[in-house]
């Protein structure tokens, strides 16, 4: 496939911002060698949970684009290319991805760790190589569990559970990742074995750092080996469970089954007139502009039906339920309101809402039929911002909305008390159309109007992850001063009431002035001439 040299640029440039942001990363991480007393084994656990967290997150973001390609069988299909030869190319694809994230966030802990207590100038291969089996087994583990799943359901079945399924792993690798350490007291930088290290694979691979460094004890050679077992076994259920039919899975989740059931037109179901109207009415109100309307049906068909888009938006969603049930699990989510005071955790859960709403118009800003985007090009709209607008109602009607009553059910039941629930969420549900803005600004934002770039949803996500901890961690720390009454810097009294008025008249005023600077009042242009 062709593409032009400026979006090719594009697409590489992603990539290399992600892998500049991981090598950043581990300057950060890596330094903690020189500041604590540390051994070489727990230094080499952290640095691994670093890196197996990272290197999971971004595959399963990307490995939809990679495995699940539908095109891939048209153009190949006819080819004589052998189904463990199409299904190595596609494991190589993603372990040649996951490896370079891998690279970038341990080139400097693989360097600084040599001063780790007991450690060598063999720890900076040694760690090398282990860094590079994490890779390899969150590949492995994602495609085996994926290719598995191809043999036990139809294509039907199989994208709503790849789409949720991902969900729950995102949920799965996020807490283990955050659980298993407190376990562990890594935290505490504990010194000598424990037995429950052969349980978190990030020490199976500590373990193969130890024995290449020349400390081949036997909790060593035992943590060693359950990690290089493992990764065995998920390769021979690769090679014989998955690779010897790959082609015939991808032809038959391509191709729609021919006993599918298709509704026929005389015998569908006929809504009434009067709820026809009503929810016709409702959507004239909501959705005011011919355009406007357009935009919103397209977006939320995608968004409810699309794969591709499922695959690489659905993950998201866990991330606001995961802060507060990690603060359940480990400290507790008490009632701001309460005597016990703000705690940050009930509204990080609430800053996250905005963060995947951003999320999604970031993700819904490509598409696998972004050929089909000169609809936008010719046809009669006068302003982008009916797109825009229909765009960002999607967003907050499929996203961020079901988002804020999730939250609002978990508090209310956690704190029972609903009404402090909706007080808590009320600011945030206010600000969110606002920061919805953000995704639009100083570029022509359409929905599915591009080619999807390996890399791109990634590096977009931590850079929107940045943004949004910065800018709304502000808003966040004028709630809890809302919540405790005071201003704390100049001890003034601040009513509640008067921070949700503030909250108003805050999200009017960036809501119209990011709306002027995205430029909402031109036309679409006639021809791409971004190179788009």
């Amino acid at each position: 496939m062709q593409f032009s040299a400026r979006e090719y640029v594009r697409g590489n440039l992603a990539l290399l911002m992600l892998l500049g942001m991981y090598v950043f990363t581990g300057l950060i991480v890596g330094m903690m060698v020189f500041v604590t007393d540390i051994d070489v084994l727990h230094f080499s656990i952290i640095i691994h949970t670093f890196t197996l967290l990272i290197v999971a997150l971004a595959i399963l973001a990307e490995s939809g684009n990679v495995i699940f390609n539908e095109s891939e069988a048209d153009i190949l299909g006819h080819l004589p290319i052998s189904s463990r030869t199409y299904f190595a190319a596609k494991v190589l694809n993603l372990f040649l991805f996951t490896s370079l994230l891998a690279a970038a966030a341990n080139f400097f802990p693989a360097i600084f760790g040599s001063w780790a207590a007991g450690a060598n100038l063999l720890f900076i291969p040694a760690h090398a190589l282990s860094a590079l089996l994490d890779a390899l087994l969150a590949t492995a583990l994602i495609v085996t569990s994926y290719g598995i799943l191809m043999r036990m359901v139809g294509r039907e079945r199989f994208d709503s559970i790849i789409a949720y399924s991902q969900i729950i792993m995102v949920l799965v690798f996020m807490f283990g990742f955050q659980i298993m350490p407190r376990v562990m007291d890594i935290n505490q930088l504990a010194r000598g074995f424990h037995w429950y290290y052969l349980l978190f694979p990030p020490a199976w691979f500590a373990g193969v750092t130890l024995v290449l460094i020349g400390k081949p004890q036997l909790y060593a050679l035992a943590l060693a080996g359950i990690g290089i077992t493992t990764l065995a076994v998920l390769g021979q259920l690769a090679i014989h469970k998955v690779g010897s039919d790959y082609s015939s899975f991808v032809a038959r989740l391509t191709y729609r089954e021919g006993t599918r059931k298709r509704r026929a037109a005389s015998t569908s179901i006929i809504t009434p007139a009067t709820t026809r109207g009503l929810a016709d009415q409702l959507k004239s109100v909501w959705l005011a502009r011919p355009a406007e309307r357009a935009a919103f049906d397209l977006v939320s068909i995608y968004l409810r039906r699309n794969r591709e888009v499922k695959v690489r938006l659905y993950p998201s969603l866990a991330y606001f339920v995961f802060v507060p049930l990690l603060a359940i699990f480990s400290e507790g989510l008490p009632d701001p309101f309460s005597r016990r005071g703000v705690d940050a955790y009930a509204l990080m859960g609430a800053l996250m809402i905005c963060y995947v709403a951003l999320t999604a118009v970031e993700v819904l800003r490509f598409s696998e039929h972004h050929e089909a985007a000169y609809i936008f090009r010719v046809a009669p709209v006068a302003r982008l911002g009916d797109i825009y607008s229909g765009f960002r109602k999607a967003v907050m009607t499929w996203v961020a909305l079901p988002g804020f009553a999730v939250l609002f059910v978990l508090y209310g039941i956690l704190w029972r008390n609903p009404l402090h629930a909706a007080l808590l969420l009320a600011p945030w549900g206010i600000i969110t159309p606002a920061a919805l803005t953000l995704g639009f600004l100083f570029r022509e934002t359409l929905p599915l109007a591009r080619k999807y770039q390996k890399g791109q949803q990634t590096s977009r996500n931590l850079l929107l992850f940045l943004v949004c901890f910065v800018v709304l961690s502000l808003f966040g720390g004028l709630q809890a001063a809302a919540i405790k009454g005071r201003l704390p810097v100049v001890d003034v009294t601040f009513p509640y009431w008067l921070f949700i008025a503030l909250s108003l008249l805050i999200s009017a005023f960036f809501y119209v002035t990011l709306r002027a600077l995205s430029h909402e009042t031109r036309a679409i242009q006639p021809a791409d001439i971004a190179g788009q």
